[in-house]
């Protein structure tokens, strides 16, 4: 039995249940792996251990100009993943914020798994029980418009060149092929295929290898608000691509019109194994969140989520 409140906290009680929901549901739509499991456990007990490095996603405010915001998506302490703060707790947000979000501190921006440019904060505000950073960024053009990088503090991560690039059109003709039966192994039937629409292909080099992944978000819509999302990670197999990873969605979009889908952010190796862990944002009911993807014994798995706002 919930204890009794007063009908003042009565709106704030219920926002945070609200909210509660929505990140749980958000989470459920990535199925835990042992990896995650004891991220969870790291975040629980991360008072006890020393500031670690912090890794943002970052974005412009503007395709044009400097400025852009920041969204703390995960502290590697010790080697672990764990939660930049606490949620539900203003004071330790706003003692994070402090440390990690002051006026003129530096980051260093990476894309494509290499040092691009760098960030400084000029400011950070509250969301929805989450903190955003506003930053000056400099990346000499590097970073085409409208997609985002990731920023740290770190001095290690993303000492190397970056390998992300746009696909050539050879890429994009076998990616087309690949998804085509990946929808029609999912029982999509071939007349919605020309409903088929890219949000986002990026070739990127994960491992070094020279030889570059694919990694995009495809959606179907038909006019009933029916979804079939589709994210994808592609290995190349000569000509062609083949699938190392696939996250499918067939749903019924909600009157609201919030979807699920789930788009690729960027790439930084975390752990030093020379493999680039995969960032992404999830879309939820007035909500985002991001999660990591990390290749374990040759599969890709998920490893980490943060709630983003979720209002």
């Amino acid at each position: 039995m919930m204890p009794k409140t007063s009908n003042k906290n009565g709106p704030a009680r219920w926002h945070a249940l609200r909210r509660l929901i929505v990140v749980l549901t958000l989470l459920s739509l990535f199925p835990a792996s042992p990896e995650a499991e004891r991220s969870a456990v790291s975040a629980s007990v991360q008072k006890s251990e020393p500031a670690g490095s912090l890794v943002c996603v970052v974005s412009r405010s503007d395709a044009e100009g400097s400025q852009g915001n920041m969204d703390a998506v995960v502290l590697l302490t010790n080697g672990k993943l764990n939660q930049p703060y606490s949620e539900y707790n203003e004071t330790a947000q706003r003692k994070f914020a402090g440390e990690y979000f002051s006026t003129g501190k530096n980051y260093r921006v990476t894309f494509g798994g290499g040092e691009v440019g760098s960030a400084t904060i000029t400011s950070f505000d509250m969301g929805c029980n989450n903190i955003h950073a506003t930053a000056k960024v400099h990346d000499n053009g590097k970073i085409p418009p409208r997609l985002s990088a990731l920023a740290t503090d770190s001095d290690s991560l993303g000492r190397k060149a970056s390998a992300r690039r746009p696909p050539t059109q050879p890429e994009r003709e076998a990616m087309t092929k690949l998804v085509n039966q990946v929808y029609g192994a999912h029982k999509t039937a071939k007349p919605l295929f020309r409903l088929i629409t890219t949000t986002n292909l990026t070739a990127t080099d994960l491992d070094g290898d020279g030889k570059f992944e694919m990694i995009g978000s495809f959606v179907i819509q038909t006019i009933s608000k029916a979804r079939r999302d589709l994210f994808l990670i592609a290995d190349p197999a000569g000509k062609n691509f083949k699938v190392a990873f696939e996250k499918f969605q067939a749903y019924r979009l909600p009157p609201e019109g919030f979807d699920s889908a789930v788009d690729f952010v960027d790439q930084l190796d975390l752990d030093g194994d020379g493999i680039g862990e995969v960032f992404v944002q999830q879309h939820g009911f007035d909500a985002y969140s991001y999660s990591i993807y990390r290749k374990t014994n040759g599969r890709w798995m998920h490893v980490f989520t943060t709630a983003g706002d979720a209002c």
